[in-house]
């Protein structure tokens, strides 16, 4: 079976995809924090949609279905302050696993960080031997326990990435 073709918009295009987008990364992510809700994930997500600048929020879309997410965001880890643009929220839905959906976000997501001008990107993975993101050259910087997580923060210097 042969997919149709995936594209990439904001979600500022496609507000029908909001309350999924809330739903898989609260499941994914947000229900680790007890005092995180579906509620505050929606607030999230709309201080997102309302921004036109960064944070940016990016969908993947194929046959009309939402398949994946991702953002760009400021300063993600209060503690690497210096590190101040982040890719984030990068989630593609388990039925579209292992087909590159991932890699292809990616690259769109630094796409969109060099239309901003953006030189470096940074993000954390919980994969401690960075997975996908090394493969696409992205270079461990640290590791360390955040908020109960042992996660990597990865760099990718944008400037002379192809």
């Amino acid at each position: 079976m042969t997919r149709s073709v995936l594209t990439f918009d904001t979600i500022s295009q496609h507000p029908e995809f909001k309350a999924t987008i809330v739903n898989w990364y609260y499941h994914q992510w947000g229900k680790r924090d007890p005092n995180n809700s579906l509620e505050s994930y929606t607030t999230k997500l709309d201080d997102l949609l309302e921004n036109g600048g960064i944070p940016v929020s990016v969908v993947g879309v194929q046959g009309g279905e939402l398949v994946a997410t991702a953002h760009l965001r400021r300063n993600e880890i209060p503690s690497f302050e210096n590190y101040e643009f982040w890719l984030g929220g990068v989630y593609v839905h388990p039925s579209h696993r292992a087909s590159g959906v991932a890699s292809q976000l990616v690259k769109q997501m630094i796409a969109e960080a060099k239309q901003f001008g953006i030189k470096t990107l940074y993000l954390q993975t919980e994969n401690l031997t960075g997975g996908l993101y090394a493969k696409l050259g992205w270079e461990k910087r640290h590791q360390l326990n955040n908020k109960g997580v042992e996660v990597i923060v990865m760099a990718k210097e944008l400037s002379s990435d192809a």
